[in-house]
């Protein structure tokens, strides 16, 4: 049994002049599998962008990628996130901030007009792009299965025009 693995197990001991306790930090394929479980059920990544302009608001679709990037912040202020899975979140973070902006400078998200509903519908699908990649990285780098959702984000593969 590696040092570690015993060191889950055992999380302290005492002794009649005093004790030790510690807590283990949380491995990062946890913290990733975190990430994936959070992201999983989020339609503004999986909806048909022509469900969500008929079923929901552009606002609501703003409304969530502000939770979205609101979560990643946190979850990279965790000490156990790591430098590879921080680049990941970093990089989707970026992708929320520039939908934000493409959306509209006070992120109401509505949408009055052809113009408006085409950039929209770009900003959402670059976002939609750059968090497909990044999850193809995540599920990759610590083997971690995608719900057939996220993986309707992932890019193309080379066999796919076959």
């Amino acid at each position: 049994m590696k040092v570690l693995e015993i060191m889950r197990r055992i999380k302290g001991f005492s002794t009649p002049l005093g004790g030790v306790d510690w807590d283990l930090p949380v491995p990062q394929r946890a913290v990733a599998e975190k990430v994936v479980v959070y992201l999983e059920d989020l339609r503004v990544l999986t909806m048909p962008r022509a469900v969500i302009h008929a079923v929901e608001e552009p606002g609501h679709c703003v409304a969530s990628v502000l939770q979205i990037r609101e979560t990643l912040t946190q979850i990279l202020m965790e000490p156990d996130a790591g430098d590879e899975l921080a680049e990941n979140l970093k990089a989707m973070r970026a992708a929320c901030r520039r939908f934000l902006n493409a959306a509209g400078p006070n992120h109401s998200g509505d949408v009055h007009n052809r113009f408006e509903s085409a950039t929209f519908g770009a900003a959402l699908g670059e976002l939609r792009a750059v968090f497909g990649i990044q999850l193809g990285v995540i599920a990759a780098r610590y083997k971690i299965e995608l719900s057939e959702d996220l993986e309707s984000i992932l890019p193309a593969s080379d066999t796919d025009d076959e």
